[in-house]
């Protein structure tokens, strides 16, 4: 067969045996096409990342935020396989993988490029803590507080807000209808190169949601009462560290894309409609 992809990355995070039976039968069909299969789990995502051509993800959502945390050095396009639940990243059902993987393999296929975020946690203003690129949202919530914190959001240096409150969601448009939208944030196109904010329960009625351009940096401060308290900074819900009043975060649109291979049957509108019940 004639094709552009000879190394084909198979990946699951999931132990259900329905999963791991599909993946043995996907194995075969890939195999009997003479492409090289490159079989991964969390433990070996880096080096499917290297070396595959395409990577098909096997699971729910958050098998392919695992992935595209990684994909920093090297950006490889995903085709999302929907074995976990709600899945608005895995847009292909178990029974269209075999008719997409041959409109793919004949190079009838659209690549969606999703915003990610790239992030950097700053100890005092100088040391990085930690870096972190996330496709849904970075979240920072009190961890385990029993009071409320202040949480200052400056855009390109110039204040946004300040409020008390539980924390603060910082979304692209993929993650808007994840956690943001649980904290009463709104569903945002993945078309549009924005990043909304979102705060957690803030104890100022008027406030709600706000969306920035994607080419501005957002800095994010907390306050909390006593010097010994902390809070939790997640990316994805995949990779966390506390955090403090002596930290500053910065956020901005990351450089890598994350190019999600699109379903032939069913559009972005139509899995949203599907998800939510959306009457049409």
């Amino acid at each position: 067969m004639s094709t552009a992809f000879n190394q084909i990355g198979v990946v699951s995070f999931s132990k259900k045996p329905e999963v791991k039976a599909f993946s043995e039968k996907l194995k075969e069909w890939l195999g009997k096409r003479n492409l090289r299969i490159l079989e991964g789990n969390e433990q070996t995502y880096d080096a499917v990342i290297q070396e595959a051509d395409f990577i098909i993800c096997l699971g729910g959502d958050g098998t392919i935020l695992r992935l595209a945390g990684r994909m920093v050095q090297r950006i490889v396009p995903v085709l999302g396989v929907n074995m976990g639940s709600l899945g608005f990243l895995t847009e292909v059902k178990v029974e269209e993988v075999f008719d997409e993987l041959k409109l793919i393999l004949a190079g009838q296929y659209a690549i969606e490029k999703r915003l990610m975020l790239s992030c950097v946690a700053r100890r005092g203003g100088g040391t990085i803590e930690r870096r972190f690129q996330a496709l849904n949202d970075i979240v920072i919530n009190r961890e385990g507080l029993t009071r409320y914190m202040f949480v200052d959001l400056k855009l390109n240096g110039e204040r946004v807000t300040r409020f008390p409150g539980d924390g603060l969601i910082v979304a692209t448009p993929t993650g808007s209808t994840a956690y943001s939208l649980s904290a009463g944030g709104p569903i945002v196109h993945p078309g549009l190169n924005t990043i909304i904010a979102t705060p957690i329960c803030p104890h100022v009625s008027a406030l709600r949601s706000i969306i920035l351009s994607a080419d501005k940096k957002l800095e994010i401060q907390i306050t909390c009462d006593r010097e010994q308290d902390k809070a939790l900074l997640t990316a994805d819900g995949q990779e966390s560290v506390q955090i403090d009043n002596q930290f500053e975060i910065e956020i901005t649109a990351s450089e890598n894309r994350f190019p999600l291979i699109k379903s032939s049957k069913r559009s972005y509108l139509g899995t949203l409609q599907e998800k939510f019940k959306i009457p049409v």
